[in-house]
C-alpha cells in the first residue's frame, strides 16, 4: 500500500468494477486480513462531502449480514474504504457450483433479508442489489457489500443527468455507476424517486432467481429486460415451482409488485415470513423421517451385528425403569408399537422391487412398408421413449446398451443368456409392423420364470397403433404404455424431471441425431452443433442432454480438443433449473470432470448425485469408477463388489477381475475371469484379459495361442503387441518383431507399443532405433501418473541409462500399488540396467511371489545378474536351473 495509507500492506487485488478496485490487505496495528476499496476519481466540489457522509453512515450499521466498514480514507483526490475482508463467492458463483436444498436456499434468503433490515432500519437504501453483490461463504454465511450507490432515506437521487447504458445507469458527467437494469425496479429505471421499497423489488428478482433458477422478466438485452420490468408482470412463481408451499411462492410475488403503492412489503416482515416457512419445511422433514417404517430399524445394537455398529455400554446411577412409572404409558406404546408394525407390513407389500432393465432394439416385421429412413427414425424415437421412461424411473435401473449389444453379438437370439449375463430382472421387447401412415406396436415384458429361474416368461403385453407422422405422439403413447407394463409400480417414468412439452419439430430433429449418433454410430462436430442450438431453442429436451455430453466426450477423445469441455460445461450451465439440479446433470459433470482429469471435481459430483437422489447402483459405478482411475484398485474391486450384489452381471465381473489384475493377484483375476466363462464363453473381455493372465505367469502356450486367436478377431494394436512379448518370451524374435511392427503401425504414439518394439530391437541389435524410440516413450509418457505409464516410464530411462529419473519413476509406481506384480517386475528390469543388483534381486523375489512367471527373467535385461549367488539359486528354486548356465 503507499504511503498514504501507511498502516495497511496490500497484498493482491481481489476485484475491480465501475466504482473502482478492491484489495486484499494486512492491518499492520490490528494484525488482521481486510479488503481496501479505492474508488475512482472523485469531484472535488460538495459531492465528495455527500459520498463520505453516506460511507460513514454505512460504517455504523453494524450488522452479522452486511460487510462491515472499518474505516474512510480521504485522500483529498480519492477516497479508500477499509472494511471487513469476507472469504467468499458471489450468490451467482455459489449457486452456480454448490447444490442447495429448499430449506438451505430460504436460509441464504433469510439472512438476506436480516441484512437489508438493518440498513433501512439505519436509514439506508442500497439501490444496487443484484447477486454480485452479495457473498456466500463455504460455511453458507451470507453477507451482503458494494454499498457504493446506496441513498440515506431522506435524500432523492437526482437522475435529471442519469443516462441508460446496455446494462447499467450511469452519470454523463462523474461515470459513477447506478446499478444494473437486470435488477432495478420500475421507478429506479424511470428515474422516479427512491425509498426502501425500491429494494423491495431487486430483492424479489435475486430471491425469485434464487429459488426458481431463472430471472423473472426472461432473458435478452438489458434494456429490453427493463422493459419487461416496468410493463410485464412475471410468471408465478407456482408454476415452476410444482412442490414449493404456497405461502413461498406468493412472497416472492409480493415482492414483484409493480405499483410502487401497492408494494408494501418490509425486508423485517420478509424475514418474519421465510423463518415460518422455513421452520415449517424443517418440521416436515422431522416428521417424516419419525415414520420410519420398523423394517428399517436395526435389529440389534452389538457387535455381532455389524462391524459399524456400537454395543451399548453399562451406565451407572441408572433411572428407574421407564415401565414401572406409568402403566398408562405401556398401554400407549403397545398400541404405537401395534399400528407400526402394521405400517411396516402395510409398506413391505406395497414396495416396488428395484428392476434391473434391458431395452431391446426394436424390431421391424419384413412387411413394413416404410421408407428405411422413416424406419429408423420411428424405431429410434420408441426406443428412446423406452429408454427415458427407465432413466425416469427410481426403482427402475437401466442396462446400458454397449453391454447388451457386447452380449447380444455373441448370442443374437439367446435371451436366457442375455439376462444371465447383464442380471437382468426385465428385458423388454418390441416390434412393429408400419405401413406409410401407422405402425402397430408390440411391447412385451419378458421376466424370469418363478419355477426356473433361467428360463423367461412374459409377464405382460401391449399392443396399440402409432401415427408414424408425429413423434411427439410416439414419443408420449410409448411410455405411457411402457407404464402399463408394470401395473405393480405407480410411479414409472416420474422422477423429479418435470416433463414440459416439447415442439413436434424440436423432437423430430432430436430423433434423427439420436438415430445417427446412437443407432449409426456417426458423430461429428456438425452434429455437435445441431445439438447445442437444439438444446438452445428446446432447453427442456432432456434427453438431449447426455446425448450431447456421450458425442462432446467422444469428440474430445478423438481429439484431445479441450473445446469440447468448454462447451459441455456452457450448456450445463445454461440448461433449465429443474435439470441442473437433477441427480443426471451431476452424472454428466461427473463424467466431464473425469475426462478433463480433475478427481476432487469428480469426487464432489458423486456427493451431488448422492444428494440428489442417484441410485446405489449408479453411485457405486461411479465411485468404482473414480477408484480405478486414481489407481486405487483394491477400492475399486469392493466398490465393484458392491454393485455386482445389486446387479450380478458378466459386465461387473469383468470390472472385478480387472481391479484384480492391476492389484497384481492374478489367483483371484483367473478365478473370477472363469466364472464369466462358464456364463458366457465367448466374452472377448474375458478372453482377452485370461491372456494378459497367462502372458504375465509365463503360460506361453496358452498366451500366444490365446492372443492369435484375439487378433484375427479384432486385430487391435494392444493385443499386437502382448501377441509379440509373449513371441519374445518363447525366442521367437523375428516373429515378435513383425507382430511388433504390426503395433506400432496401427499406433505409433502408443508408448506401449514403443517401448515393446524398441526391447525387440536392442535383442535382435539394432540399438540406434530402439534408443530413438525410447526417447519417444519418454517424451510422451513424461508428466503421467498412472501406475502403466509410470512403470514404462521407468523402463525407458533405465533403458537410457538415466538412472535417477528412472527410480523416481519407479518408486512412484510402487507408491500406488506396492503388491503389483507388473510393478515389481518393471523394479527388477530398472535396477538390473542400472546395476542395482541387491534391489534387483528383491524385486524379482517379489514379482515371482506375485505370480510373474519365471520365463519372464530369462530376458536379456538380467543377464548381469547371473553373477550373483542369490539370483542363481532363485533361478534353481523355481526350477529355471538353465537360465544362468551358460
Amino acid at each position: 500500500m503507499d504511503n498514504k495509507l501507511p498502516h495497511y500492506s496490500r497484498e493482491r487485488l481481489l476485484g475491480e468494477g465501475g466504482m473502482g478496485k478492491v484489495y486484499l490487505a494486512q492491518d499492520n496495528q490490528l494484525q488482521r486480513s481486510v479488503a481496501i476499496k479505492e474508488l475512482n476519481y472523485q469531484p472535488k466540489d460538495d459531492g465528495i462531502n455527500h459520498a463520505l457522509q453516506e460511507a460513514r453512515l454505512l460504517a455504523r450499521v453494524n450488522h452479522a449480514n452486511i460487510i462491515q466498514i472499518y474505516n474512510v480514507h480521504d485522500e483529498g483526490d480519492h477516497i479508500s474504504l477499509v472494511m471487513e475482508y469476507f472469504k467468499s463467492k458471489t450468490l451467482t458463483q455459489f449457486q452456480q457450483e454448490t447444490y442447495c436444498t429448499l430449506i438451505q436456499k430460504l436460509d441464504l434468503l433469510q439472512q438476506f433479508s436480516a441484512g437489508l433490515d438493518a440498513a433501512h432500519k439505519n436509514g439506508v437504501i442500497h439501490c444496487d442489489l443484484k447477486p454480485s453483490n452479495i457473498l456466500v461463504n463455504d460455511q453458507g454465511l451470507l453477507k451482503i457489500t458494494d454499498f457504493g450507490i446506496a441513498l440515506i432515506a431522506h435524500n432523492e437521487i437526482n437522475n435529471d443527468q442519469a443516462e441508460k447504458g446496455d446494462d447499467e445507469l450511469a452519470d454523463s458527467s462523474e461515470g459513477v455507476q447506478y446499478g444494473s437494469l437486470l435488477y432495478m425496479s420500475p421507478e429506479q429505471i424511470q428515474k422516479n424517486s427512491l425509498d426502501y421499497r425500491s429494494d423491495i423489488f431487486s430483492f424479489g428478482i435475486v430471491a425469485y432467481q434464487l429459488m426458481v433458477g431463472s430471472h423473472p422478466f426472461g432473458r435478452g438485452s438489458a434494456t429490453d429486460v427493463a422493459t419487461r420490468i416496468c410493463q410485464n408482470s412475471p410468471e408465478h412463481a407456482k408454476n415452476l415451482m410444482l412442490n414449493a408451499p404456497s405461502a413461498l411462492t406468493d412472497l416472492l410475488m409480493e415482492m414483484l409488485i409493480q405499483p410502487l403503492e401497492q408494494r408494501t412489503l418490509t425486508a423485517s416482515a420478509i424475514e418474519h415470513r421465510l423463518k415460518h416457512i422455513r421452520t415449517a419445511l424443517m418440521q416436515a422433514e422431522i416428521s417424516e423421517q419419525a415414520t420410519m417404517p420398523l423394517g428399517e430399524l436395526p435389529l440389534s445394537v452389538g457387535p455381532a451385528v455389524s462391524d459399524f455398529t456400537q454395543a451399548i455400554q453399562p451406565t451407572e446411577n441408572l433411572p428407574t425403569p421407564w415401565f414401572r412409572q406409568n402403566n398408562i404409558v405401556i398401554t400407549s406404546m403397545t398400541l404405537l408399537c401395534l399400528a407400526a408394525i402394521a405400517l411396516y407390513w402395510f409398506n413391505k407389500s406395497q414396495a416396488v422391487e428395484t428392476k434391473q432393465v434391458v431395452i431391446l432394439k426394436p424390431t421391424l416385421s419384413d412387411s413394413s412398408l416404410m421408407a428405411p429412413m422413416q424406419q429408423n427414425l420411428v424405431t429410434s424415437a420408441v426406443e428412446d421413449a423406452l429408454r427415458q421412461a427407465v432413466i425416469n424411473t427410481k426403482s427402475m435401473y437401466l442396462i446400458s446398451q454397449r453391454e447388451v449389444n457386447a452380449i447380444t453379438k455373441e448370442y443374437p437370439d439367446d435371451l436366457r443368456k442375455l439376462k444371465q449375463a447383464t442380471g437382468a430382472s426385465d428385458i423388454i421387447s418390441t416390434e412393429l409392423e408400419c405401413d406409410n401412415n401407422r405402425c402397430k406396436v408390440s411391447f412385451s415384458r419378458l421376466v424370469a420364470n418363478p419355477n426356473n429361474s433361467d428360463m423367461l416368461k412374459v409377464k405382460s403385453e401391449k399392443n396399440w397403433l402409432a401415427p408414424i407422422d408425429k413423434f411427439n405422439v410416439i414419443f408420449s403413447t410409448s411410455q405411457t404404455q411402457f407404464a402399463s407394463l408394470f401395473p405393480e409400480n405407480t410411479k414409472v417414468n416420474q422422477s423429479d424431471l418435470v416433463q414440459r412439452p416439447i415442439d413436434e419439430a424440436d423432437y423430430r430433429a432430436y430423433i434423427a441425431l439420436y438415430s445417427e449418433i446412437k443407432g449409426q454410430g456417426n458423430y461429428n462436430l456438425d452434429s455437435l452443433i445441431k445439438l447445442e442450438t437444439l438444446l438452445t431453442r428446446s432447453p427442456y429436451l432432456y434427453a438431449a442432454y447426455a446425448l450431447y455430453r456421450d458425442t462432446a466426450l467422444d469428440l474430445y477423445s478423438d481429439s484431445k480438443n479441450k473445446t469440447y469441455f468448454q462447451k459441455l460445461d456452457v450448456l450445463l450451465r445454461n440448461s433449465p433449473p429443474e435439470y441442473r439440479y437433477s441427480a443426471f446433470e451431476a452424472i454428466d459433470r461427473f463424467w466431464l470432470a473425469s475426462d478433463m482429469g480433475d478427481k476432487q471435481a469428480a469426487e464432489l459430483q458423486v456427493t451431488e448425485a448422492k444428494k440428489r437422489g442417484a441410485d446405489d447402483l449408479t453411485i457405486l459405478a461411479l465411485e468404482a469408477f473414480m477408484y480405478f482411475s486414481s489407481g486405487h484398485y483394491k477400492e475399486a474391486a469392493e466398490s465393484y463388489a458392491d454393485a455386482f450384489k445389486l446387479r450380478p452381471s458378466t459386465t461387473l465381473l469383468n470390472n472385478i477381475a480387472f481391479s484384480y489384475w492391476r492389484m497384481g493377484d492374478l489367483v483371484k483375476a483367473e478365478k473370477t475371469l472363469n466364472a464369466i466363462l462358464a456364463i458366457v464363453s465367448n466374452n472377448y473381455n474375458a478372453r482377452q484379459l485370461q491372456a494378459h493372465v497367462w502372458l504375465l505367469q509365463g503360460k506361453l502356450d496358452l498366451a500366444i495361442s490365446a492372443y492369435e486367436k484375439i487378433v484375427i478377431r479384432t486385430n487391435s494394436s494392444r493385443d499386437l503387441t502382448n501377441l509379440s512379448l509373449a513371441y519374445t518370451l518363447n525366442k521367437q524374435y523375428q516373429k515378435s518383431l513383425e507382430f511388433a511392427l504390426k503395433s506400432f503401425n496401427k499406433d505409433p504414439r502408443n508408448p506401449f507399443n514403443l517401448l515393446n518394439l524398441a526391447d525387440i530391437e536392442i535383442i535382435l541389435g539394432d540399438k540406434n532405433s530402439a534408443m530413438s524410440r525410447y526417447q519417444q516413450v519418454v517424451d510422451i509418457l513424461i508428466g503421467k501418473s498412472e501406475v502403466k505409464h509410470l512403470i514404462n516410464l521407468a523402463q525407458a530411462y533405465s533403458q537410457l541409462n538415466q538412472a535417477n529419473l528412472a527410480i523416481d519413476a519407479i518408486n512412484k509406481a510402487l507408491a500406488l500399488a506396492p503388491e503389483n506384480g507388473e510393478v515389481s517386475y518393471a523394479s527388477a528390469i530398472v535396477y538390473s540396467l542400472l546395476k542395482e543388483e541387491a534391489s534387483a534381486i528383491f524385486y524379482a523375489k517379489k514379482a515371482l511371489k506375485n505370480n510373474v512367471g519365471i520365463v519372464w527373467f530369462n530376458l536379456p535385461w538380467f543377464n548381469s545378474l547371473c553373477a550373483e549367488n542369490e539370483f542363481q539359486q532363485l533361478m534353481e528354486k523355481n526350477a529355471n536351473v538353465e537360465r544362468c548356465s551358460n
